[in-house]
C-alpha cells in the first residue's frame, strides 16, 4: 500500500507522461510473478516429463526384447513416443505464450495480457485434451491387441479395468484438478490487476 501511496501523488502531481512511466512497478508484484512462475514451472516440467516418456517408449521398443510379431504393435510404440512429443511441443508453446507476457508493461496492458492468454489456455484446453486422450487411447487399444492376446479372459479384464480405472480417475479427477487450480491462479493474477487498476482509475 505505501508504494500505492506512492504512485497516487506522483498522479496527482506529475505530468502524465511521468506517471506513465512509473506505473510499470505495479504488475510486478511479488505475488503475481510468484503465480506466473508456477505456471511456467508446470507446464516446462510436463513437457520435460512427456519426452523422457517418449525416450523411454522408444527404448523399450529397441531394446526390450519383447519380439513382438506384428508390425502394428511396434507402430502403437511409435505413436505412443508421437504424442507425448507433440503433447510436450504444446506444453513448451504454452510456456513461451507465459513467458511473453510483459512484467513491465503498465497495469491495464498487463491486465489485457494475462485476459488474452487466459481465453487462449480455455480455447486450448477444450480441444487438447479430449484429442489428446483419443489419440493416446487408440495407440493404447493397438497395443493391446497383440500384448492381451491368447491371455486368460479374467486376465485381460482385470488389465483392461485397471486400465480404464487409471484413465477415468487422470480424466475426471487429476486433470480436472490441475484445471481447477491453474484457473484459480489465472483468476487470482487478474483480480490483483483488476483491483490495480480500478484503484489506479479512482484517483
Amino acid at each position: 500500500m505505501q508504494d500505492f501511496d506512492a504512485l497516487k501523488n506522483m498522479w496527482q502531481q506529475s505530468s502524465t507522461e511521468e506517471v506513465d512511466k512509473a506505473l510499470p512497478y505495479a504488475s510486478t508484484t511479488h505475488h503475481t510473478a510468484g503465480l506466473k512462475m508456477k505456471l511456467q514451472r508446470e507446464q516446462l516440467m510436463g513437457a520435460i516429463m512427456l519426452v523422457i516418456t517418449a525416450i523411454l517408449i522408444s527404448l523399450m521398443a529397441l531394446y526390450g526384447n519383447f519380439n513382438f510379431v506384428h508390425w502394428y504393435t511396434y507402430g502403437a510404440m511409435v505413436l505412443m513416443c508421437i504424442i507425448c512429443l507433440m503433447q510436450a511441443a504444446i506444453l513448451l508453446a504454452t510456456y513461451r505464450k507465459i513467458k511473453q507476457i510483459d512484467d513491465t508493461a503498465v497495469p491495464a496492458i498487463h491486465l489485457q495480457q494475462w485476459e488474452a492468454y487466459y481465453e487462449f489456455r480455455k480455447n486450448q484446453i477444450r480441444w487438447n485434451m479430449p484429442v489428446y486422450y483419443i489419440l493416446l487411447n487408440i495407440a493404447m487399444g493397438i497395443y493391446f491387441v497383440e500384448v492381451l492376446g491368447g491371455r486368460p479372459i479374467l486376465n485381460v479384464v482385470i488389465l483392461l479395468a485397471i486400465y480404464f480405472g487409471w484413465m477415468l480417475f487422470a480424466w475426471f479427477y487429476i486433470g480436472k484438478k490441475k484445471m481447477k487450480q491453474e484457473n484459480a491462479r489465472l483468476q487470482k493474477i487478474m483480480d490483483e490487476l483488476r483491483g490495480i487498476v480500478a484503484q489506479l482509475h479512482a484517483t
